[in-house]
């Protein structure tokens, strides 16, 4: 059974359980959020595959994650600033585009996954986590403590230097263990060409 979902195409990965601000200025956006503020829906994230955040609608990858507004403000500029937190995972099964570019989707969302407490095999990964939340870009994320092998391998996805379409295979895997086994090889292969 599908869903219709409008989407919000990004150049940014967001992740289940992740934190992430976005500032609104385009009508499509401003719009689509007045929609789910005022109906208290949620949208989609996407991660672009082809085109820009802004103008003709861009070319998507089939994965992505349901998004819900956590918190939002009117700034000074007169932009719209939300912060949106991630939920459920999707495949987008087909799309079209509003007159205003806005995209619409019909999605199936995937099972949810089975959650394993962090293996020891995989203690350095969670060490190499708690490592990257120091940085104060890390910081500014807010993401919540990596305490199962879900966390860490979603939140490693978003923060480690992955090619989008690794992040987007990484988001689609169904298995965290595996997840985690993936990442694990390439923190390897990056330590070994560093």
């Amino acid at each position: 059974m599908s869903d219709a979902l409008p989407l919000f195409p990004l150049n940014t990965l967001l992740v289940p359980e992740a934190t992430l601000p976005l500032q609104i200025f385009e009508q499509r956006y401003l719009r689509l959020i007045k929609q789910c503020l005022r109906d208290q829906t949620t949208f989609g994230v996407v991660p672009i595959r082809d085109g820009r955040e802004v103008g003709v609608a861009a070319m998507i990858y089939q994965v992505g994650v349901v998004a819900h507004i956590s918190d939002w403000s009117q700034g000074a500029n007169g932009l719209l600033h939300i912060k949106v937190v991630g939920g459920r995972k999707f495949r987008v099964l087909q799309t079209s585009v509003e007159e205003d570019q806005l995209m619409q989707a019909q999605v199936e969302y995937l099972p949810e996954e089975s959650t394993y407490d962090i293996p020891d095999e995989f203690s350095g990964l969670a060490e190499l986590f708690k490592e990257l939340g120091d940085h104060p870009q890390v910081q500014a994320l807010g993401l919540p403590p990596a305490l199962t092998a879900n966390q860490l391998g979603w939140f490693l996805t978003q923060l480690l230097p992955l090619s989008r379409s690794e992040q987007v295979e990484m988001l689609a895997m169904q298995e965290p263990l595996v997840r985690l086994e993936k990442i694990a090889e390439f923190v390897d292969r990056l330590s070994r060409e560093g």
